[in-house]
């Protein structure tokens, strides 16, 4: 439960600090004191967006703390550890955050909210700091806010099916159906990006075979571009060739006076004389290679020489190949011909993803037609749950109409089966009520006044509360036109809701303020020209004069003192 509240610097409140008490507590004040602030205010330490402009004082930052006593509420799952493979470890480091925050002592939780000048806020649970999901999480054991609002989504079939499931018997189903939701999702996301990437591969698979075929039938081969281009530089100067090699031959073989005949008659002359100089006998060797070597050149410049022309084909096939080659090249903008080397290899690998592609799309379809029948039992097993509650469900809440002066209510819950899957199931929930006999139930929002509908979400949080584990339920003004007698049943359940919960309202209505065990009240002052909302707790006879204020007009009189104790006493 709830057992203190602070608020510093917090839209009109400067400073508040107030202690709450068990079971049924009340919060009075005129129009525009200020007492949605105070929800406001905690809503922001449970959790909500921030922002700097709910700054009192625009130079000073906003604290807002809440104390709980968490004694018999259930925090397993932030306090436990749990065993397979560390699930709760990994949680925790995902948020930020240490697992001896949760450590509790003397079973207290408290959170603080800090809003800072610029905007920017900051959580803590225990003095840790924790992201804002902590805080929304722990809220949904924490506390339960109805707020004027929330009656008016009792409309909506998205509320109704959240009511349906908080009074189910075994809630480990939503648990089990949407973690495998999760994965249908994730996976049917995977499957659909499969498909379309397989539809984009197919659609270019065509001029990708067309591509390949064409360079499979080309052939290109590495490094014969550059032995073309050479043949062909060759080719292209072969008349210059013959004749140098023909003159090259005459000068080194063609007569007596030839280089290669006057370097062996040298040699010859070197040679008688080697005998008696030193120096001319240790070259010989060099000039005998130098024969030698001469003899060698000259045997290849013959050959040369004497070879066959170039065979015309085999030129125009050099120069037909490689205009395909440089077409080819300038198609497929690549410098040379291992660029279409590469691309060849590219495309065959493509064209291999798309058969590859077409069987793991296969095989993935298969996987989640499979996950879709697990997803399908579970969303049957809700659906089957949801079934057998809400007959019980029409019951109860009835029954609880009954003791809110609203005997001949009747109540219908319809579940139908949508056959698509969602967060929530494959059901739509349709709620229909009849507050009057002889009136067929309808859409509660054809059929239901202002004061019906405050009663009715009354009869829904005393149903759906009883056994719950929650500490606190706070209704803002959840009593609206709602009076007289029925006022005086709408505060007895209240306090009855009390005996087993902290149940504290915000409320207009004198029979409402009289059924409670602790009073607040909600004023505003003015202090240097500022006005201020602030709240003070107030005493048995504070209590009394207050209600006996609720009572009168502008001046409470002793009639409406002794009314106001007849009230409480009552």
């Amino acid at each position: 439960m709830l057992q203190h509240l602070s608020i510093e610097n917090y839209a009109l409140i400067r400073s508040l600090d107030a202690d709450f008490a068990e079971g049924f507590c009340v919060i009075t004040g005129e129009t525009g004191a200020g007492k949605s602030i105070l929800l406001g205010a905690l809503g922001l330490v449970l959790g909500q967006r921030a922002d700097s402009g709910i700054l009192f004082d625009k130079n000073r930052k906003c604290i807002i703390e809440a104390h709980f006593d968490v004694k018999g509420l259930d925090l397993s799952r932030f306090t436990g550890r749990m065993d397979s493979a560390g699930d709760r470890e990994r949680e925790l480091e995902e948020s930020e955050t240490d697992s001896a925050v949760f450590d509790l002592e003397d079973n207290e939780l408290i959170l603080r909210r800090e809003v800072l000048p610029s905007g920017k806020s900051r959580a803590f649970v225990n003095d840790t700091p924790v992201n804002l999901s902590i805080l929304k999480e722990l809220s949904a054991v924490l506390i339960d806010i109805h707020s004027q609002h929330q009656t008016l989504t009792l409309n909506t079939s998205a509320f109704q099916l959240k009511l349906l499931d908080s009074y189910l018997q075994d809630s480990t189903i939503i648990k089990r159906y949407q973690a495998v939701y999760e994965d249908y999702v994730l996976f049917r996301q995977k499957v659909e990006n499969m498909e379309g990437n397989l539809a984009q591969w197919q659609q270019e698979q065509d001029y990708w075979r067309f591509l390949l075929d064409e360079l499979d039938k080309f052939s290109p081969k590495a490094g014969e571009q550059e032995e073309m281009e050479q043949v062909l530089e060759r080719l292209s100067h072969e008349e210059l060739l013959k004749e140098t090699l023909s003159e090259t031959v005459m000068a080194l073989n063609g007569d007596e006076c030839s280089l290669r005949s006057r370097l062996e008659s040298v040699v010859r002359g070197l040679k008688k004389i080697s005998s008696y100089h030193k120096g001319v006998s240790e070259s010989m060797g060099r000039w005998n290679s130098l024969v030698v070597e001469l003899s060698d050149l000259s045997s290849d410049i013959e050959r040369w020489a004497e070879e066959d022309e170039t065979d015309p084909a085999m030129k125009e096939r050099y120069e037909e190949r490689l205009d395909e080659l440089y077409r080819l090249e300038r198609k497929h903008h690549v410098d040379d011909v291992e660029g279409l080397i590469s691309l060849q290899q590219e495309l065959g690998r493509k064209l291999g993803r798309v058969e590859e592609s077409s069987d793991a799309l296969a095989a993935a379809k298969k996987e989640l037609e499979d996950l879709e029948i697990r997803l399908e039992s579970l969303a049957e097993e809700w659906h089957e749950a949801r079934a057998a509650s809400a007959h019980a469900l029409e019951n109860a809440i009835v029954e609880a109409l009954g003791r809110l002066g609203m005997g001949q209510s009747r109540l219908e819950i319809l579940l139908e089966k949508t056959g698509r899957f969602s967060l929530s199931g494959y059901d739509k929930v349709q709620f229909l009520f009849s507050a009057n006999v002889g009136t067929a139930p309808k859409e509660i929002s054809k059929v239901a006044s202002g004061g019906e509908l405050s009663r009715l979400m009354l009869a829904i949080k005393s149903v759906i509360h009883q056994g719950n584990l929650l500490g606190t339920i706070i209704f803002d003004e959840i009593d609206t036109g709602v009076s007289g007698q029925i006022a005086g049943k709408v505060a007895a359940m209240m306090k009855e809701m009390g005996t087993c919960m902290q149940v504290i309202a915000i409320t207009h209505l004198p029979q409402i303020a009289a059924a409670a065990r602790t009073h607040f009240f909600v004023y505003k002052s003015v202090e240097n020209g500022v006005s201020e909302s602030r709240m003070r707790r107030l005493d048995e006879q504070e209590h009394v004069r207050c209600i006996a204020g609720m009572l009168s007009n502008d001046k409470v009189t002793d009639a409406a003192m002794k009314a106001a104790r007849e009230l409480i006493k009552g």
